[in-house]
């Protein structure tokens, strides 16, 4: 279990993160998520002691992972594959860190295997598309059996195929009982896969909750309602103090579930042809609890007008 208790980094008077609490469970794949510029590269390297926090405390199981005895048993990371050695091959790169770690040289080997790079194995790293160094770092990661992996944007590069194999490698790690984090930009990617999803903005913890959390809390759900008579059942539905907005050829509703609406529509002698409860997708959600907390926001400018 990895705990953040008050973690802050400053850097001059910028405040990269700031004074964030967050506690990280086994079992569970996390997404950790946040605008360009939240602090989420900065709050993984602070886990690892890449960083050294202004103030607060991040732990591994109680202890600061530079203290922790056997590290790569503990924690695997990856956290930017262009720090790789190109001229080294993939199984060079592996054995000199099993090596370093003292871990059993038959990972190596299992290593490859897993990731798909036991073909390529005997090629230096230059050679690499940006998805097999995305798999090398993966393979790093997992080399110690660690009980928790932190990977930073593992989605960039890979294909389609890439992106499949992640997603069932994500799920069977958390299965198998260990601590997944994983930061993308991908929101699909992350919604694909994660149980939890926690957000940041400008250093700040913005959410933290489940996926099924994120679905009854976020403003974008709503019941989409087609019916025989619109102006009718947008009447009832407004006494009952609903929500409701024109949608397509139907109504968007809002502070009234598909039950209620249903026998409000029973009792008011209306055809329904449709009722279904449509759920944010992890975009919108992140946009709305985001909103006002990016350092960056290009303007709505077109091109046309900036050429002008």
């Amino acid at each position: 279990m990895i705990k953040l208790a008050n973690l802050t980094k400053k850097y001059g008077t910028k405040t990269a993160v700031d004074h964030l609490n967050l506690v990280l469970t086994p079992g569970t794949v996390t997404g950790f998520l946040g605008p360009n510029g939240s602090g989420k590269s900065t709050t993984m390297k602070m886990i690892i002691s890449l960083v050294r926090p202004t103030l607060g405390d991040v732990v591994v199981d109680g202890k600061s992972y530079s203290d922790l005895p056997e590290p790569t048993k503990r924690v695997g990371t990856l956290i930017d594959p262009s720090a790789l050695d190109n001229n080294l091959t993939a199984k060079q790169h592996l054995s000199i860190i099993a090596t370093a770690a003292n871990l059993n040289p038959r990972r190596v080997d299992e290593m490859l295997q897993i990731t798909g790079l036991e073909n390529v194995q005997n090629k230096k790293v230059k050679s690499y598309s940006l998805g097999m160094k995305q798999r090398l770092g993966v393979a790093t990661a997992l080399l110690g059996n660690p009980d928790t992996i932190i990977l930073d944007e593992p989605f960039n590069g890979m294909d389609v195929d890439g992106i499949k194999w992640l997603r069932g490698l994500f799920k069977q790690l958390a299965e198998s009982g260990k601590c997944v984090v994983v930061s993308s930009h991908l929101m699909s990617e992350i919604q694909a896969v994660a149980d939890r999803v926690v957000i940041i903005g400008q250093g700040k913890l913005l959410a933290d909750m489940t996926m099924d959390e994120m679905n009854r809390r976020s403003l974008s759900s709503y019941i989409y309602v087609e019916a025989d008579d619109l102006d009718k059942i947008t009447s009832v539905l407004l006494d009952k103090q609903a929500s409701v907005q024109p949608s397509k050829t139907g109504l968007e509703v809002r502070n009234l579930d598909a039950k209620e609406i249903g026998r409000l529509a029973l009792d008011n002698q209306i055809i329904l042809h449709e009722l279904t409860k449509v759920n944010p997708s992890l975009e919108d959600v992140f946009t709305e609890i985001t909103d006002g907390k990016a350092d960056y926001v290009a303007k709505g400018v077109t091109m046309h007008e900036a050429l002008d």
